[in-house]
């Protein structure tokens, strides 16, 4: 019985562990070009590649922005994240931007599903905010 306490309590610790992101990265493709934002706790990099034109804008992120980060997931279950639905297909039709989001651990890179945009699975609503808000002011 004793050795069943423990297997029971590790299991738990080990079920119980928290993510810390150290990345977040969100994607955006339509036809003419491919936006990337990537956040650090120390940098936000904005990438466009398009047809005719293409830059790179670099800034620090400010500590609000990354405490604002890591608390708008606190919630959202890494593991799931490929499987989130899309609330809308417009982009299918070419009448949204289709976009995705990666967050990556010390130890693993978790992608979403595609979406419209910024209109993810509301689980995603508050982090998609945030990067929208952070992704305008570059």
């Amino acid at each position: 019985m004793k050795y069943f306490l423990i297997i029971v309590g590790l299991v738990l610790l080990v079920s119980c562990k928290s993510y810390e992101i150290v990345q977040y990265e969100y994607r955006s493709t339509t036809m003419m070009g491919t936006r990337t934002v990537t956040i650090t706790k120390d940098s936000v990099v904005s990438d466009y590649n398009g047809r005719m034109e293409s830059n790179r804008i670099v800034r620090t992120t400010a500590p609000e922005e990354w405490a604002e980060l890591q608390l708008s997931v606190e919630k959202v279950d890494l593991k799931t994240l490929a499987d989130l639905p899309s609330p809308t297909n417009r982009r299918q039709t070419d009448a949204a931007p289709f976009g995705s989001v990666s967050l990556t651990t010390k130890d693993s890179t978790y992608r979403s599903g595609g979406f419209d945009g910024y209109n993810a699975d509301a689980s995603l609503t508050p982090l998609m905010t945030i990067i929208q808000r952070i992704a305008n002011s570059m």
